[in-house]
């Protein structure tokens, strides 16, 4: 509550720092949905110095954006910290995994940096059309609607529902003809709401956002004088566009408060990955015989979908024509290759 007494707080390590008689977290994870932030926080969870709570612990709090606005209700953010373990006093640190946070306007990630400067920044990267692919089909087993979701933005509503007419026709004049016709010809695939999320997300960002050339070099946002822009930055398209939203985060924090993580070496070599982050984190390795998963090498790649046909080679031409630029533009900002 607004009131309530506020305790003397040491926060242990570099990178914490103590807010109202509670520590601040001392890192984010920020990777997007299905690049492996789930499967890092269960590691991170079971280190012996860490506090790292599930998504589902703010639920029922305070908005996670509005909280971190301390100048507005400082006492918010309190009740946000109430989610964690309360590690005052103590050897160890909090950890905070929302995926959402790196499509984050500079106006929120400049609230992260006035209230823990300090704090580490771990980003989980994946291919994005393979990213973007594994995201719908989820979402499509569990019986997801894609029109009322993403934001509800209106050029994805739009697009979808036209698409969904022009299934329903091809069926009833099937029919009609004594053809045979399956369900799965009336459903959304993924690789349908992946090429309505490009065609909305084209006019959005001038010279496609990749950063790549003077004007783009200077964007970081939608054109949110578009009204079919809306809410264009909930769409998993646009949380692929890596290089953009980094941009934001690097003109707030400094590049080495900042580490990325490949979703393959997460995946792959997880041990190598966890001892790294360790590092980063300064705090002790992992210890001997920590219990990894090796995952399935056979999960979705680029190459995966065209073999299997589930999705076109001229839709995957496009998706990689929109993504390259973004992809040199990663490269260039932090010297390395990550796919």
């Amino acid at each position: 509550v607004a009131d309530a007494p506020i305790h003397a707080c040491s926060c242990h390590g570099p990178f914490a720092r103590p807010y109202r008689g509670q520590c601040l977290p001392s890192f984010m994870v920020i990777g997007s949905q299905k690049a492996a932030t789930s499967k890092l926080r269960w590691y991170l969870s079971r280190h012996p110095s860490i506090d790292i709570p599930k998504e589902e612990a703010f639920h029922g709090g305070p908005n996670p954006v509005a909280a971190w606005d301390t100048s507005a209700e400082p006492w918010l953010l309190s009740t946000y910290l109430d989610a964690f373990e309360d590690v005052c006093n103590s050897t160890r640190v909090t950890g905070l995994k929302m995926p959402d946070y790196i499509v984050m306007s500079s106006r929120t990630i400049q609230l992260f940096h006035v209230a823990n400067p300090r704090v580490r920044i771990l980003v989980t990267l994946r291919e994005p059309i393979a990213r973007m692919y594994s995201y719908f089909a989820m979402q499509l087993r569990f019986g997801w609607s894609p029109i009322n979701h993403m934001g509800k933005n209106p050029c994805m509503q739009r697009r979808l529902r036209e698409l969904l007419r022009a299934k329903e026709a091809a069926a009833l004049a099937a029919r009609a003809a004594g053809r045979p016709v399956e369900n799965e010809s009336v459903r959304f695939t993924s690789e349908d709401i992946m090429v309505a999320n490009l065609h909305c997300v084209r006019p959005c960002y001038r010279n496609n956002a990749s950063g790549l050339g003077e004007a783009a070099a200077q964007e970081v946002w939608h054109e949110e004088a578009v009204p079919q822009c809306r809410n264009i930055y909930f769409t998993p398209l646009v949380h692929s566009m890596y290089a953009l939203h980094l941009r934001r985060w690097l003109r707030v924090f400094p590049v080495d408060s900042l580490l990325l993580l490949r979703f393959d070496d997460i995946v792959l070599r997880p041990i190598d990955a966890l001892q790294r982050l360790a590092a980063f984190l300064n705090l002790p390795p992992f210890p001997e015989g920590f219990k990894v998963e090796h995952g399935r090498e056979n999960y979705t790649t680029v190459t995966r979908l065209l073999e299997s046909g589930a999705v076109t080679r001229e839709s995957l031409r496009l998706l990689h024509d929109f993504f390259a630029p973004h992809d040199a533009m990663l490269r260039q900002m932090f010297g390395q290759s990550f796919w």
